[in-house]
């Protein structure tokens, strides 16, 4: 294999499935993964997979500790291909202005629990 593209396999894995080299691995849980470490529907506020918690100073924030949905391979590869879909015609700068958008992500999280089911089941 050539050095780039082996370079490249490398991000590709360590984004798309279990990262075993992060400090963190497993956040959620064993064989996760790891493509949305930073969740794009943050904060969901969807309390099947989350919940509000309190700081230190009272004031409540979203946790998605217990979240596993969006770990999911199958979930995680979905999110992917709609968003893919979505941003085809764009550069990465303008996808991303695009994905701002809180509407619309609901929308594809939406989309893809009827696809596909909204278990935080592992």
């Amino acid at each position: 294999m050539h050095g780039l593209a082996k370079n490249h396999l490398k991000k590709i894995l360590s984004t798309c499935s279990a990262n075993r080299d992060c400090e963190y691995y497993p956040c959620h849980y064993n064989n996760q993964s790891c493509l949305w470490c930073y969740c794009p529907f943050y904060p969901c506020e969807d309390e099947v997979l989350g919940e509000f918690v309190k700081r230190k100073d009272g004031t409540l924030i979203w946790s998605c500790m217990k979240c596993n949905w969006i770990h999911k391979p199958d979930i995680a590869a979905e999110i992917l291909r709609e968003i893919t879909e979505l941003t085809l015609d764009k550069t990465t700068e303008c996808s991303i202005d695009y994905l701002e958008n809180r509407e619309l992500l609901m929308q594809i999280k939406n989309k893809i629990e009827k696809k596909l089911g909204k278990s935080n089941a592992i």
